[in-house]
Parts: C-alpha cells; sequence; structure tokens
C-alpha cells in the first residue's frame, strides 16, 4: 500500500500534489516548532525549512520533545531536523538554519520569496512583526500562532485580504511607580519586583544604571520624607552589600529589611493615612530559634526544590537564609564578583521568592509559591505542552485550505482555545485588513533595480511614481525609518542619481506619501536584481485615503523617537505619516 494512500484520501490528490511540490518556512523551532514540524512533515510537504537562533537549554527539555538531554547545547534548527528523520515518511527535503531571522545579510527578501507559505513558531514580538511585513511586501501567506498558558490561537493571514498580525493592537502588561514599589505594595507583584530589582540587583547585580534620583521619585510623590526615605533605604543596602561576606550576613539582612526598614517607614504617619499599615518581623523573638532546628537538619533542603507548595513565613525565612548562604559562597569563591537574576538559576529564584514573600507577610498581602513567583519574576506565561500541541495541529489543518484549488481567504477562520468552560474551542471568520493598520493600512510592495536603474535620478524616479500609481500633485519619498529625501519643497537631492543618495540600497525601504491624501501611503521595498523586464515598479493598486472622524492612536515615545523625519543635515520638520500600535513593555520601575 502506497504510503501516502491516507493523505489523498483525506486531501485529495490534486490537493495533496500541490503540498508535495511546495517550499515552505517554519519561523522558530521550540515549543510550537517542535510539534509544528511533526504535523507539517506528516502533511507530505516537499520542502521544509526551519530558522531558529537558539540552542537547546534544560528548561526546554519539558516541553520541547523533540529534544534530548544528550542535545542541550545543541542548534534547535539543526537538531530538530535530525530528530524527524525517523518519521519522514514522504521523504520531505528538511533544510535547518541557524541564525536571527531579521538578519538581511542571512535572509534577504530574495531568500524569503522562494516560499509558498510561511508559518511562524515565535515567542518574540519583534521578530513577529517583521515576519508579518515580509509577508506583506512579498503577498506570501502567513500562519501566525501563539500560546499562553492554557490558551492559544492561531490566525490565517492572507496579505491585503485579511487582517494582518499589527491590524489589532497588542496588550501593554502594566507599570508600576517607584514609590509603589518600595514603599507601598498592595499586590503581590509588586513585592516581587521589589525582591527582583531593588533588593537582589542592590546586593548581587550591578546597580549604577538603576539607581532611582530624587528628581525621579519627585514626579510621584511630593512627600520630601518618603523621597528621602527611599534614598536612604538604597543607601544603607550599599552599605549592607559589602558585609556579604560575614557569616552572619542572612540575620543582619532579615532584621534590617523586615524589621528596621519597617519600623522606619511606619513613622512616616502620611503614607498610612489611607492603608493598613506594615507588621514588623520580629525575627528574633518569634522565629530565631525554629529557623535553627530547621537548618540543623539537612532533610529540610527540600524546600529549596518544592515550587508549587505554599511556604510558611518561618519556612520563606529558611529558604532566605538558604539561598543567601549559597549566593555568598558564590561571592565568596571569587568566580562571581557580580550575580544576576535568572529565572533558571535556583539560587537566585529562592532568593527572589522568599524575599517577596516576607515583604507580602509584613505588608498583608498573599503569599505566592515559587512557581507562581517564577512566572512573575521571569516575565513568562508557563508554557503548556498539551497545548502547543493542540495550536500546532490547528496550525497546519488551517493552512491546508490554501491549496485547495478553488481557495478563497475570506472563508478562513482564525481558531481559539481556552480552559474556560463552554469555550474550550471557538472559531471566528476572518476580518478584512483594518485600515489604520500601520502596517496592511499601508500598501507594500518590492521595488525591483537593475545596476542601470540606480544611475537614475530621483526626480526621475519620482516622476515615474506619480505616473504609475495616479497621482494627482506632489508626493513626498522618506528612505528608512526616517530620512526625507524628497517633496515639494526639498529637492536638493531630485538631481543625484539614486546610487549617490547615502543609504539608497538593497533591503532598504522607501515611504511614499501623497501630499493630496488622495491615496494610501505606499512602502516599497528596495530589491537589486539582474533583470526586471523594464519594469521596476511593481504592479499595484492603491487604495484611496481613508478618513478617519476620530483621531487616531497616538504613537508610543518609542516609536515617535523612530518615526522624527530629518532633513539632510537639518533639524525635523516632518512626521512620517503612520498610525501608531500599541507597544508590549516588561514592568518598569
Amino acid at each position: 500500500m502506497p504510503k501516502d494512500v491516507y493523505l489523498k484520501k483525506i486531501l485529495g490528490s490534486e490537493r495533496l500534489q500541490r503540498i508535495k511540490s511546495s517550499k515552505i518556512v517554519m519561523v522558530g523551532a521550540g515549543g510550537i516548532g517542535c510539534e509544528l514540524l511533526k504535523d507539517l512533515l506528516l502533511s507530505g510537504f516537499g520542502e521544509i525549512h526551519i530558522v531558529d537562533l537558539d540552542t537547546i537549554t534544560l528548561s526546554n527539555l519539558n516541553r520541547q520533545f523533540l529534544f534530548r538531554q544528550k542535545d542541550i547545547d545543541k542548534l534547535k534548527s539543526l537538531t530538530i531536523a535530525q530528530a524527524v528523520q525517523s518519521f519522514n515518511f514522504f521523504d520531505s527535503n528538511l533544510v535547518p538554519h541557524h541564525g536571527n531571522v531579521m538578519d538581511t545579510n542571512l535572509f534577504p527578501l530574495s531568500w524569503w520569496s522562494q516560499f509558498d507559505y510561511i508559518y511562524n513558531a515565535l515567542d518574540n514580538l519583534e521578530a513577529r512583526r517583521y515576519v508579518n511585513k515580509l509577508a506583506l511586501f512579498l503577498r506570501k501567506p502567513l500562519m501566525e500562532s501563539g500560546t499562553t498558558g492554557f490558551e492559544g490561537q492561531i490566525q490565517p493571514i492572507y496579505p491585503y485580504s485579511t487582517e494582518c498580525f499589527e491590524c489589532q493592537p497588542k496588550a501593554t502588561p502594566q507599570t508600576f511607580p517607584v514609590c509603589t514599589i518600595r514603599s507601598t505594595p498592595s499586590q503581590p507583584v509588586h513585592c516581587i519586583v521589589w525582591a527582583k530589582e531593588f533588593l537582589f540587583t542592590q546586593l548581587f547585580d550591578e546597580t549604577l544604571e538603576k539607581e532611582v534620583n530624587q528628581a525621579e521619585l519627585s514626579k510621584e510623590t511630593d512627600d520630601p520624607e518618603e523621597i528621602e526615605r527611599i534614598l536612604l533605604q538604597a543607601n544603607e543596602l550599599s552599605a549592607l552589600k559589602k558585609l556579604v561576606s560575614d557569616d552572619d550576613f542572612p540575620t543582619k539582612l532579615v532584621k534590617k529589611i523586615y524589621k528596621d526598614d519597617v519600623e522606619k517607614s511606619l513613622r512616616l504617619e502620611s503614607l498610612w493615612k489611607n492603608r493598613v499599615p506594615p507588621n514588623p518581623l520580629d525575627f528574633d523573638k518569634v522565629y530565631k530559634k525554629d529557623l535553627d532546628e530547621l537548618l540543623s537538619n539537612p532533610e529540610n533542603a527540600k524546600l529549596l526544590t518544592d515550587d508549587t507548595h505554599d511556604w510558611s513565613v518561618l519556612q520563606n525565612i529558611y529558604v532566605l537564609f538558604k539561598s543567601t548562604e549559597a549566593l555568598q559562597q558564590r561571592v565568596k569563591s571569587g568566580k562571581q564578583t557580580i550575580i544576576t537574576f535568572d529565572k533558571d538559576d535556583e539560587d537566585t529564584l529562592n532568593f527572589v521568592a522568599a524575599a517577596a514573600n516576607l515583604r507580602s507577610h509584613v505588608f498583608h498581602i498573599p503569599l505566592k509559591t515559587k512557581f507562581d513567583i517564577k512566572q512573575i519574576a521571569g516575565n513568562i506565561i508557563p508554557a503548556i505542552a498539551t497545548t502547543n500541541a493542540i495550536i500546532s495541529g490547528l496550525s497546519n489543518l488551517g493552512s491546508l485550505l490554501y491549496f485547495n484549488s478553488d481557495f478563497v481567504a475570506k472563508d478562513t477562520k482564525s481558531v481559539f482555545i481556552s480552559i474556560k468552560p463552554n469555550k474550550r474551542i471557538t472559531s471566528a471568520a476572518v476580518e478584512g485588513p483594518n485600515p489604520k493598520c500601520a502596517s496592511s493600512g499601508i500598501t507594500k510592495a518590492i521595488i525591483r533595480l537593475t545596476k542601470n536603474d540606480f544611475k537614475m535620478t530621483l526626480a526621475e524616479l519620482v516622476k515615474q511614481v506619480s505616473a504609475k500609481y495616479g497621482y494627482s500633485g506632489d508626493i513626498s519619498v522618506i528612505l528608512g525609518k526616517s530620512r526625507l529625501i524628497y517633496d515639494f519643497d526639498f529637492d536638493d537631492n531630485a538631481e543625484k542619481q539614486l546610487q549617490d543618495i547615502q543609504g539608497f540600497a538593497t533591503d532598504e525601504v522607501l515611504l511614499i506619501q501623497d501630499e493630496e491624501e488622495e491615496l494610501e501611503n505606499l512602502e516599497l521595498y528596495i530589491q537589486e536584481v539582474q533583470d526586471n523586464g523594464g519594469n521596476a515598479l511593481p504592479d499595484v493598486q492603491l487604495r484611496a485615503k481613508v478618513k478617519f472622524d476620530e483621531e487616531p492612536d497616538s504613537p508610543s515615545d518609542e516609536e515617535m523617537e523612530t518615526t522624527t523625519v530629518v532633513l539632510d543635515d537639518e533639524p525635523p520638520s516632518k512626521k512620517r505619516k503612520t498610525n501608531g500600535s500599541v507597544e508590549d513593555t516588561l514592568i518598569i520601575l
């Protein structure tokens, strides 16, 4: 019996033949990638390229089942390609690539153009946005997928027919003021951030770049006593850091942080007018004797690896003592004068978990398990192997529709899974592109220039662009992220050849803007080719400029910085006309 007999029955001979003759790329070889590659391979795809930058670590093994302990420190892309050969029943050609997907030297646009379909198996927002834009430039179908704990989703993206990855704003994690973190915590996350970014950093890591000055604190509180107390705490911790080598350092640490500092804070009566005041931890009277008993029994060391049970206050003190002693030994050995927090480093994680819980206890905040604290301190959501497997299967199944002879993009669906009752798996029809989107709200295409084309002047290119796309008036041209090289009152570059304009080169982007506000913006990706048949400009139809009644979303500070247009050696005078998008940020102090 032929190996593909069942695939023919399920997919049909015609569709299966298209799949077999296709060339696809999977970006990412982690949790989703390991599951997805198996599905793609068993669906009969003819050639599968795998791109990943990482090497395999111990923490990968619990969910990335194509890797084994012997594979630690090996390249993910190469190892995953070798691992699936035992069930490569349809003789797919597997081509691994190790490198950053955003490296245009390793992966130029011409490299991406060879693929029939792109699969994202990434956990990196910047890389996802980059691949999304490449798909728009090349008009290549892209299957976007992601998981967060028990939740996951797939989003089929068919450029300019459906929403792209950036059409909907991404959630922005909350940020917390310094004064809340250091003076008046009210949530577990406040204590965790304090333990990681303030206490641990002050004692064991470099601190110069993370010091808080009086001017910064004045933006958050007008209480001079609170500002003085926060600055004094930093100075006192700097002094305490010099005592790290002392045998009784853990005791000094607990007494200072959870008793002396808390008692000093209680003197600031203004802080507690509308809050429940903290209770200092009386270590000597309440906990010292019991702690000595715990420390004397070696069997209690199992607490240090107990991730899922709630620790008592005494147990948290024990873990803080033991982790501090371990960190002391690392410093005393001379091998590590600086220790940086790492969620996979048991000593640093134990220190932060115990320190955060003791602060929570003092401030009447619920305590968390070490597992929960690891998620927050590491800015991660736990990866669940089953969720990855389900989403990978849906990614593969969703993409197979594309290879139907009667495929229509609008008939595809986004799919969501969750652990919530009655919402285990739901689907929704794909939406059209969001006209306010900074990516698919702007037509993207490739301008293919030969060496001879680079000898034309900028004025000649502007004339060709205006004629090709039907601009009725003036246009402006921006090179790269922010450099205006031409508009109606800035024509210094007009008579320069393209090859003589600084930065005008392959893998750069031109933004064409209609000064009459009639047609949408056009982004052209510059690509040098041997032959373009005498037609450098792409055949695209520009949409009418969409007018919005409401004000567009304000761009973030970061976006404002990257979209300021600078005239050659002149002050900024024009802003690039793109809509802002919501950026993901980490907890910021």
